[in-house]
């Protein structure tokens, strides 16, 4: 039996586009969110804690994934790889992240809306300025 220390033929460089297509999707979902469709606003009493939390961790997802794909993009070029697996990862994660991010940002706008109902309901009204959630509508949610 012979053993090469060589490595087995590498994936073509054009699969660093699949990464690329990764990094123009998380892009597509924030031009869409921040300038296509208006958000859905809600005007609150009270900020719970929460909506701050769903917020910075939508927007930690989206800069992340972007990153992320970015960085697979110079990998895929730098070193080539030897199996498709990596390319497959990296167009993952940015679906991943932009399919979660919307999901956040719903589960968000729940929280926004009991919110101001459960102050309608009780008849309050704010003597301070009142602090806004914007729900931004994804593509999946």
């Amino acid at each position: 039996m012979h053993v090469t220390t060589e490595r087995t033929r590498p994936v073509s460089r054009r699969w660093a586009l699949l990464p690329m297509g990764g990094v123009l999707l998380v892009a597509a979902a924030v031009y869409e969110r921040t300038w296509v469709e208006p958000p859905h606003e809600y005007l609150l009493c009270k900020n719970p804690a929460s909506l701050g939390a769903v917020f910075w961790v939508v927007v930690s997802v989206m800069i992340g994934a972007g990153l992320v794909c970015a960085i697979g993009v110079m990998h895929l070029v730098i070193d080539t790889p030897s199996r498709i697996a990596a390319p497959l990862v990296y167009a993952a994660i940015a679906l991943t992240a932009v399919v979660g991010s919307d999901a956040l940002d719903h589960a968000g706008a729940g929280i926004a809306a009991r919110t101001a109902a459960e102050y309608r309901s009780a008849g309050s009204v704010c003597d301070y300025p009142m602090p806004a959630y914007r729900e931004t509508p994804g593509w999946f949610f």
